[in-house]
């Protein structure tokens, strides 16, 4: 590359970089509860883990992304300090775009300790190593201690999951299961003004169930009608976890009211604890009191 092509590679690298940390941080924000819990919150849903999860990115995610060749084609002839932005929203709007493409294969290669090939440009593992100390206050001594069969980098790697539960447990948050990969991956391709809209369309619903009377009411079940709505058209687990915010937020959305939403969303429990765990779970440890309010 020459100095030029390097300075357009630097700027795309901070717009994108910019834009992609904005979008999951806003998105991470809407979902998170406002009001006291009835009993312990996914991990994924509190402030301290959108801290995490931003440095998680721009450490772990980041240098692999930007280290693909279909990323760096993207840069081409674009004026990036000026026209950089809106181009980019443009290029993230078709869903089969090269950045979604390389920060899915970037998770994949973090979280399920796959190697990242050869052409991530080979910076990325030392970057990896480094990652948890800066993420957690400490070298990850134990994993990159395991046999040599099992390989390094993926020794490094196999204990992030297990590092960001020992997190959720410190600070009394439910632990993520192993397949929040999906949650993680899903950010980036949701956009925060459409959580915001599923939001204001669920308080709207609910204020018209519950606190209208007369003709200006709304009939009974709309509120949980627009809830399953929004959370089947939704990413995965970020529909639960909307539903989860509104079990919190809002008065109605009690533990009778979860608990006839999740029977009517699952056929039986045991799918119910499958296709939505965290919203199972925080209705089974909801406070008795809250079923007071129904």
């Amino acid at each position: 590359m020459t100095a030029g092509d390097n300075e357009k590679f630097e700027q795309f690298a901070a717009i994108l970089t910019t834009e992609l940390l904005d979008r999951t941080r806003k998105s991470l924000e809407l979902l998170t509860p406002e009001e006291q819990p009835a009993a312990k919150l996914p991990f994924a849903l509190t402030p301290s883990f959108q801290e995490i999860y931003a440095e998680l990115v721009r450490v772990g995610i980041f240098p692999v992304l930007l280290s693909r060749r279909p990323v760096r084609a993207i840069v081409g002839d674009v004026d990036w300090p000026r026209d950089g932005r809106d181009y980019l929203l443009t290029v993230l709007d078709d869903r089969s775009n090269a950045v979604f493409t390389a920060w899915d294969y970037a998770w994949d290669a973090l979280w399920d300790e796959r190697k990242v090939g050869a052409d991530s440009g080979g910076s990325a593992p030392a970057k990896k190593k480094g990652f948890f100390a800066s993420l957690f206050g400490r070298k990850a001594d134990k994993p990159e201690r395991k046999t040599s069969e099992q390989g390094a980098e993926g020794d490094v790697m196999a204990g992030l999951y297990t590092m960001l539960n020992e997190q959720a447990e410190r600070r009394g948050y439910l632990p993520l299961f192993h397949d929040d990969i999906k949650v993680l991956k899903g950010l980036i391709r949701v956009k925060p003004a459409r959580i915001f809209q599923a939001w204001k369309e669920i308080n709207q619903y609910h204020h018209q169930e519950f606190y209208l009377s007369g003709q200006d009411q709304a009939k009974p079940g709309v509120t949980s009608d627009c809830l399953q709505k929004w959370h089947y058209n939704l990413p995965d687990r970020i529909g639960e976890f909307l539903v989860l915010k509104a079990a919190v937020d809002m008065e109605f959305v009690n533990k009778p009211f979860l608990g006839k939403y999740i029977r009517q969303s699952a056929r039986t429990q045991e799918e119910a604890e499958k296709g939505m765990p965290y919203l199972a779970t925080y209705w089974k440890s909801m406070k008795q009191s809250a079923a007071a309010q129904g």
